[in-house]
């Protein structure tokens, strides 16, 4: 069988890397590749895929939304967060999961045990914000809190939420036991950070979902001040984790996925 990853761009994804070593540890001959799709050329997607043998694909920015009109079925997680990154094609039926929320969730947990009573604040309400918000509205009592520079971004969620600016939560910023960076501030090394961290409480897990650069300026910053920090390393081992399971009714071999973005990562 044949995977693959789609966006634009796509050569920077360690997706390949991942879920090769996952298939050759398993002892099995299926083959995964990045698939560049221009925004442009994005009308051709079925014939693109069909083209390339694609059996099952992972969707990257920008195409998170995009994928949706050109999807047979959605599963609930995935319409609930109106964004893909996950298609199973069976019988030339394409669909669509979103294992984001779930990937990033699983990890969280291990790093944070008490998340059921943690007060969350998350930064950015696009796709990564929603699908990580629909997860945790499972797990944490109390109501999430999202903050976006925009309002209006807000007028697509349809979950009970706190919605606020930016700037309202760098003013509260010292109510919350767990802040996660779902913007793109800090990716690619660019040295944006989202919002100040002078209100900070020492208390407080600061996360971001980029991870790489493997610490963002926002990480470096709440890690100065003694916090601790989480990245977004294992949402992407994880999600790459549940998508294999999509696809084949397998367990992965997380561990040798992780070992392998690691080593990439140090440029072993």
């Amino acid at each position: 069988m044949k995977y693959a990853v789609i966006g634009d761009p796509v050569s920077h994804s360690l997706s390949p890397v991942m879920h090769q070593v996952n298939f050759e540890s398993l002892n099995m001959e299926d083959t995964y590749e990045a698939l560049h799709i221009p925004t442009q050329d994005f009308h051709d997607i079925r014939q693109i895929i069909e083209d390339n043998h694609i059996n099952g694909f992972n969707v990257t920015i920008p195409h998170k939304e995009r994928i949706i009109p050109y999807l047979d079925e959605i599963d609930d997680q995935a319409k609930a967060v109106g964004a893909v990154n996950t298609v199973k094609i069976i019988n030339n039926k394409w669909i669509g999961y979103n294992t984001d929320g779930i990937g990033y969730v699983m990890g969280l947990k291990q790093v944070y045990p008490d998340l059921e009573n943690a007060y969350v604040l998350i930064l950015g309400a696009g796709g990564a914000s929603k699908g990580i918000a629909n997860e945790l509205s499972k797990i944490v009592q109390p109501k999430l809190t999202i903050a976006n520079r925009t309002m209006r971004r807000f007028e697509t969620w349809d979950m009970d939420i706190n919605a606020i600016s930016l700037e309202q939560a760098e003013q509260y910023l010292d109510e919350f036991d767990i802040i996660i960076n779902t913007t793109s501030a800090g990716l690619n090394n660019n040295e944006d950070i989202v919002i100040s961290l002078d209100n900070l409480s020492s208390s407080t897990l600061v996360s971001d979902i980029i991870y790489i650069p493997y610490k963002t300026k926002f990480l470096k910053e709440a890690e100065l001040k003694g916090n601790t920090v989480y990245n977004g390393l294992d949402m992407f081992i994880n999600q790459g984790a549940e998508s294999f399971k999509i696809w084949t009714g397998k367990q992965p071999n997380i561990l040798e996925m992780k070992y392998a973005v690691l080593n990439k990562l140090k440029g072993v």
